[in-house]
């Protein structure tokens, strides 16, 4: 078991009018929880009956919510809009903040979303990174809202100090095609290494996803399963890439800056594509557990 602080944004997702707690870092902590680590999220939530449902949530997936995560604000809220295939839009109504940021002696700092490149909130979460212990392990995922975001290049601007803070950044095909038009894999996922990421991993829904290192390329499928929908399904990849970096070799080789084997890699991989394949089987942002996780992973070996 790891220890995890995951700082972002918590709100609901309305899906066929019925209100699930969601928001990108929420998912990735409930996700990491579920998988036995202890996490503690830092988030802004108001004191209403989404509040108390996200405080539920947390409770039953065994996060802790920080202090000072509660105000008077309404919590956020994403209508989700979904397509033929179960694809996910989102339409949002947020008025939140992050006033809880604290360094903590976690084993990982994990961040992205909405919170990373809002001009509220980016800036404070940098200094978070920058402030980091040197036994922390920083991971970023960008998982853009393009309706919320800002011009592209002061977008890029925020995004990429997150890379040069972070060991590993994780984004989705349709992050790099909003950020770089025109470019392809192989360059996004050099690009975030140049900023000093030591791990880059791009996920292609239905076709997989690609991990590169300065020295290694890892490719691998997506399992075929039927799809529920897709709400989460980027964030049960980041949990689960998160959780097999923490439960092997790959968590103190990113530490001590030393070489790191491409099997560690794979199966890194792996595990992640197996949580998201469970993630999209059902409604809704909903990781799996450890045991779910483990007889996937069992199943197909």
């Amino acid at each position: 078991m790891a220890t995890f602080q995951v700082v972002g944004e918590a709100l609901v997702d309305i899906v066929n009018s019925v209100a699930h707690p969601g928001g990108s870092p929420l998912n990735v902590a409930v996700g990491l929880g579920r998988l036995g680590h202890e996490v503690t999220l830092q988030t802004g939530i108001g004191d209403d009956e989404n509040g108390r449902k996200i405080i539920e949530h947390l409770t039953e997936s065994h996060v802790s919510l920080a202090q000072r995560c509660v105000s008077e604000e309404a919590t956020g809220r994403a209508t989700v809009n979904l397509g033929d295939y179960g694809d996910a839009t989102y339409e949002f109504d947020l008025n939140w903040s992050l006033d809880s940021l604290e360094t903590t002696d976690a084993q990982f700092l994990h961040t992205g979303s909405i919170a990373a490149f809002s001009k509220q909130s980016a800036s404070r979460i940098q200094e978070l990174f920058t402030t980091s212990p040197a036994h922390q392990l920083r991971s970023f995922d960008p998982n853009l809202r393009p309706a919320l975001a800002e011009k592209r290049r002061i977008v890029i601007s925020r995004l990429e100090k997150f890379y040069a803070l972070s060991h590993v950044v994780k984004l989705s095909h349709e992050d790099a095609l909003w950020l770089y038009p025109g470019w392809d894999t192989a360059r996004v996922l050099g690009h975030i290494l140049d900023f000093g990421a030591k791990i880059a991993v791009m996920t292609f829904g239905v076709q997989g996803a690609e991990l590169r290192t300065d020295r290694h390329e890892v490719a691998l499928p997506s399992l075929a399963v039927h799809v529920a929908d897709t709400v989460g399904a980027g964030d049960a990849f980041m949990s689960g890439l998160l959780h097999a970096i923490a439960s092997g070799p790959l968590h103190s080789a990113l530490l001590d800056d030393a070489p790191m084997h491409e099997a560690d890699l794979e199966t890194a991989v792996q595990i992640a594509t197996a949580s998201a394949a469970l993630t999209v089987q059902r409604t809704g942002a909903n990781p799996p557990s450890l045991e779910e996780l483990t007889g996937l992973m069992t199943t197909h070996r």
